[in-house]
C-alpha cells in the first residue's frame, strides 16, 4: 500500500488525500481524551471502510503522510 496511511496494531489503512488532516485530527482527539473516533479509511484494495478507533485502549498510532524518500530509499 504506497500513499498516506494509517497503522493500528497490526492492521495498515489507506488514508484519501482529501481526508488526511481530518483523519488524522480525529486521531489525535480520540487518545488525548480516551474517546472513539470514526475514521472514513481504505482497504487494502482501496475500497472505502470506517475504521472506529478506541482511544481508551489503543496506546499508539502510526499516521504516515507519504511525505517523500524513506530513509531506506535512494533518489537519482
Amino acid at each position: 500500500m504506497a500513499g498516506k496511511r494509517v497503522i493500528i496494531g497490526q492492521r495498515e489503512w489507506g488514508v484519501e488525500d482529501a481526508r488526511y488532516d481530518e483523519v488524522r485530527s480525529r486521531i489525535k482527539e480520540a487518545l488525548e481524551s480516551g474517546s472513539v473516533a470514526e475514521l472514513p479509511l481504505l482497504d487494502a484494495d482501496g475500497r472505502p471502510v470506517t475504521v472506529f478507533l478506541n482511544g481508551r485502549v489503543t496506546p499508539t498510532v502510526v499516521v504516515d503522510p507519504d511525505a517523500g524518500p524513506r530513509p531506506t530509499e535512494i533518489s537519482g
